[in-house]
């Protein structure tokens, strides 16, 4: 695999993210040693949100002091809507958040803008969000638009009802939902560009299975098998998760976050790994409850 297709995430840049997180937002020394590290080894594809704490702003302070590293793909995400209704209002809202997020990121030119909620999209006037996001790219000041999305249904949604360039989506080597049915394959003769997240289930993966909560015992079975089969073919569980999701032959990027170099180190000596996905399929967790932390019993 070529790393390439290694995306850096920044939510962690920004604010104490993911469930196997112990260390808290890294600080600015370690955010430097990050994004050198990853310009050096030829990742130039970052994801950031406005929503992510100041991430915004550490990523634009790096760029500022740093002229030597190279051009940087950077994808941010609009607000997320929550009047009900799409009118001028939220459309100049958008617009000022895309700028607001150019200025502060140092671009002149952004890869990427997502719909951060998916049914912004689907609200009275929501069409009217992809309209505004097209004139941007009219304008040559971002790339590609698209959307952030769970799930496969909202995938055949978006794609009956609009034209899009990009997607974020969650896949791993327990949530194959997206590969199961038929998605990833629908995106591609669509020609959309697959961004994929949530590789490690937010850390979970990552866990020994003795330290995680009883509240995950309706899938431990499951984390148990993916960790007995890591063991079983000489990797660790980063190694074979990353080189899951890596493997799948749609997938475009994969968005990883790290919160120390370390971290950031074992993925980049990991991104060779490369898996016959259709060989982890017993893996497969069906429950929506136990693949979104958007639902996990904090």
């Amino acid at each position: 695999m070529s790393i390439k297709k290694i995306a850096l995430g920044s939510a962690q840049f920004g604010m104490s993210y993911g469930i196997s997180n112990k260390l808290g937002q890294p600080g600015e020394c370690e955010v430097t040693k990050i994004l050198e590290y990853a310009s050096k080894q030829g990742v130039d594809m970052l994801d950031t949100a406005p929503s992510y704490g100041n991430s915004e702003s550490v990523i634009g302070g790096f760029i500022r002091s740093h002229s030597d590293c190279k051009h940087w793909n950077v994808i941010t995400k609009v607000p997320v809507f929550k009047n009900g209704i799409i009118g001028s209002r939220q459309v100049d809202k958008l617009i000022e958040s895309f700028e607001l997020s150019r200025n502060t990121l140092r671009q002149e030119l952004l890869y990427g803008l997502l719909i951060h909620s998916f049914d912004d999209i689907f609200l009275p006037g929501g069409a009217r969000l992809l309209h505004a996001m097209e004139e941007l790219k009219e304008k040559g000041i971002v790339k590609k638009i698209g959307v952030s999305l769970y799930s496969g249904e909202q995938i055949d949604r978006i794609l009956d009802n609009h034209h899009i360039d990009l997607v974020q989506l969650p896949v791993n080597i327990l949530d194959q939902r997206l590969i199961d049915g038929g998605q990833l394959k629908r995106l591609k003769k669509h020609g959309v560009e697959i961004h994929v997240r949530s590789a490690f289930l937010q850390g979970l993966l990552l866990m020994k299975t003795e330290s995680i909560s009883s509240w995950f015992d309706p899938i431990r079975g499951a984390l148990e098998d993916f960790h007995a089969k890591a063991r079983k073919l000489n990797m660790s569980t980063l190694q074979l998760a990353l080189g899951f999701v890596q493997s799948i032959n749609e997938v475009d990027k994969v968005v990883v976050g790290v919160n120390t170099l370390g971290q950031l180190h074992e993925i980049i000596n990991s991104v060779s790994v490369y898996v016959n996905t259709e060989e982890f399929s017993d893996l497969s967790v069906s429950d929506p409850i136990y693949l979104n932390p958007s639902n996990w019993k904090k």
